[in-house]
């Protein structure tokens, strides 16, 4: 059921409202997550309670697949001025709001790269189903009605953070392309010692590669690895025999932590 929340309509499907976390977001209702957002107050509460536990001021906070920039605006809130939050995300239709909702709660530790994060550095399309949504990557969505393509910059992250890798906390989902960034994402790995990954695991749009030697790197790299379940009922540890099983086209959602 809706549970009317004060809201401002700012024009062009946009409303401005205040997260039940705190920040203001701007929020496109023609996006199904925005939607979801604005009737709820949250996302993901599952995730985003273990998220916001585990960031402190001055951490620095990849957001890779920030979308409207939800998990960016928890993360800069609690990070603070001292803090560095990257969010990455490759579909125009989001950046606007996501740099509005930054503004207007001043978050300058907030930087934006609007760029897909893969395996090298190149021009490459994404797919948006409806007026600019949820985008996918892998499988294609051409035989789907109301698909149209766009052409974004495809980067590599390590390209993108330079010298400086110094990461605390990073959340991924991308909706299949997590086997393109993992490379690179084991560089910011091997430059820190403790870490903490979200990660949304769904090896059926991983394009039929095979997920235990991806996901063997987290463990054979000292990550214990965890299940959120959807029920909140509390994270609890999975096996790798037990990542490799799951075929289902329901996702998991990973909690990945190593402690040096």
């Amino acid at each position: 059921m809706f549970d009317y929340r004060p809201h401002v309509y700012v024009g062009d499907h946009t409303v401005l409202m205040d997260l039940n976390a705190g920040p203001a977001m701007f929020l496109d209702l023609r996006d199904p997550v925005c939607m979801a957002i604005y009737l709820t107050g949250s996302w993901e509460p599952w995730i985003s309670d273990s998220f916001q536990s585990v960031i402190k001021p001055g951490m620095t906070v990849l957001d890779i697949g920030a979308h409207s920039g939800y998990f960016t605006l928890l993360a800069a809130q609690k990070t603070g001025p001292t803090g560095k939050v990257h969010a990455f995300e490759p579909n125009p239709f989001h950046h606007r709001n996501l740099l509005k909702s930054a503004g207007v709660n001043n978050y300058p530790q907030v930087r934006l790269h609007r760029v897909m994060l893969g395996d090298k550095n190149e021009n490459a399309a994404i797919e948006t189903q409806g007026e600019g949504g949820s985008s996918i990557l892998y499988p294609s969505l051409s035989e789907l009605n109301g698909v149209t393509k766009t052409e974004v910059r495809k980067a590599v992250l390590t390209d993108l953070l330079g010298a400086d890798r110094k990461v605390d906390v990073i959340k991924i989902d991308i909706d299949g392309g997590e086997p393109f960034i993992m490379d690179s994402l084991f560089e910011v790995i091997d430059a820190n010692r403790q870490l903490v990954i979200f990660m949304e695991y769904l090896p059926l749009l991983w394009g039929g590669r095979d997920p235990r030697p991806i996901m063997k790197r987290f463990y054979d790299n000292g990550f214990q690895v965890f299940n959120i379940p959807m029920d909140s009922s509390g994270a609890y540890p999975v096996t790798l025999d037990q990542l490799a099983a799951h075929t289902g086209h329901l996702h998991w959602d990973l909690l990945l932590v190593r402690h040096y």
